[in-house]
């Protein structure tokens, strides 16, 4: 068997000296990653034949983060080629093992060293902050590629506890906050922000980022009293997107069901809704439409609340979503319908909705048409006062002539060329 093992064909790993036989193959394509914990069996011998360690006596896996220096070199850049499950033999000379010293009394000085190691399993650990304030073990890998976003709502559920095992926070069953307003300290928002659905981590979090929010009183004791490092055992369930329209966050909308295909509303397409705005205490203060005779309005034209009306812009069709407005999209704040600092929730369905036709795409009929469509809604609005959009339809209508008349002077030239 022994011979079979050294006829195995031999790879060399870097340039100093290490090489590697493979025995047994892994049952995938990954290898880990610097930071990650190991989980391996091994047998070590000199090169002479001699036996002096093995984990294999000590009954459990050896356990150690890879690229940290806690073990020697040949072990480090070694074991990072190695696939779960694999076993090889790895050939480490003395400059990347423990050199002209040795350890005595086991290693004598420039000892070549002979690894039987077998990859067992690891775990990915990733330094979130970079600086090793908040480390990030994962238990169980997620679905697919998407992490939650800055403003997006999660459900998780989660146990908090110092070093000594003392719980100090955790929630009963299934927790939703939202990444905005953070929950029980920093290290919760920024490690669920790299989380996949489904995944499953242990944190390690430095005192620094144990901080609690202001206010909060989901702890049982103060996490930041100890000086110590805190660690939260995190699942991610799911989470809504939650859409900061407008980028000031004064218009969110949080994504309840998603919309088909890819397109959306635009200034001048014609929506058919169903909503239902709601005060902060709950109290209903509009209703309009109903699945059978949705609401129909033209985005932009002032029909609907504004901040709903830009959020349903970014909405697909069949989409069902909530949108809080904040009080600078609420009419009325000067005469005392609604507070300084009210806001507003929408529960909105986008039906359907069809795009005004584009100029190019129009027949000279339907050209004039639709000059003199901007043109008389341009003076109806003036005529009411609303300078603003009356000012828009009569550009909009000068456009359309501009463009007309560029395309008849092209299409001229072409006859006279011809």
């Amino acid at each position: 068997m022994e011979a079979e093992i050294w006829c195995l064909p031999e790879v060399k790993i870097g340039n100093h000296g290490l090489r590697k036989r493979v025995l047994h193959k892994g049952n995938s394509w990954k290898t880990p990653f610097p930071g990650d914990e190991v989980e391996v069996r091994y047998t070590l011998r000199l090169k002479d034949g001699e036996f002096f360690d093995s984990s294999h006596d000590k009954g459990t896996p050896f356990k150690f983060r890879l690229g940290q220096g806690e073990v020697i070199r040949g072990w480090d850049e070694g074991i990072a080629t190695m696939k779960k499950g694999e076993r090889a033999i790895f050939t480490v000379p003395p400059e990347m093992a423990y050199g002209e010293i040795g350890s005595p009394p086991t290693v004598p000085p420039y000892a070549t060293l002979i690894f039987d190691i077998e990859m067992v399993s690891w775990y990915s650990i990733r330094d979130i902050t970079g600086d090793g304030g908040i480390l990030k073990k994962i238990m169980r890998e997620g679905e697919g590629w998407a992490t939650p976003k800055d403003a997006d709502e999660v459900l998780v559920k989660y146990v908090a506890s110092t070093e000594d095992g003392i719980i100090v926070s955790k929630s009963d069953e299934e927790l939703e906050f939202s990444l905005t307003d953070g929950y029980l300290c920093p290290a919760m928002s920024k490690a669920v922000k790299t989380m996949r659905k489904g995944e499953k981590a242990e944190l390690s979090v430095k005192f620094s980022y144990c901080s609690r929010y202001p206010g909060d009183a989901h702890c049982n004791n103060d996490i930041t009293a100890t000086n110590s490092k805190l660690t939260i055992d995190l699942e991610l369930l799911s989470w809504k997107n939650v859409i900061d329209v407008m980028g000031d966050k004064k218009i969110l909308k949080k994504v309840i069901k998603m919309g088909d295909g890819f397109d959306r509303p635009s200034e001048g397409s014609l929506a058919k809704v169903i909503y239902i705005g709601r005060k902060d205490d709950g109290t209903i203060f509009e209703c309009k439409g109903t699945p059978e005779e949705p609401f129909e309005y033209i985005c932009l034209e002032e029909q609907i609340n504004e901040g709903l009306d830009r959020a349903v812009m970014t909405m697909r069709k069949g989409e069902q979503a909530t949108v809080k407005v904040s009080s600078e999209f609420l009419h009325g704040t000067e005469n005392g319908k609604w507070p300084p600092r009210a806001s507003v929730l929408y529960e909105i369905m986008l039906i359907n909705f069809a795009k005004e036709k584009s100029f190019w795409k129009m027949d000279t009929q339907e050209k004039l048409e639709a000059c003199q469509s901007k043109k008389s809604d341009g003076n109806a609005l003036f005529k009411a006062g609303r300078f603003e959009l009356a000012s828009k339809k009569y550009e909009k209508e000068c456009n359309f002539h501009k463009d007309n008349s560029r395309r008849l002077h092209f299409s001229n030239r072409h006859m006279l060329h011809h």
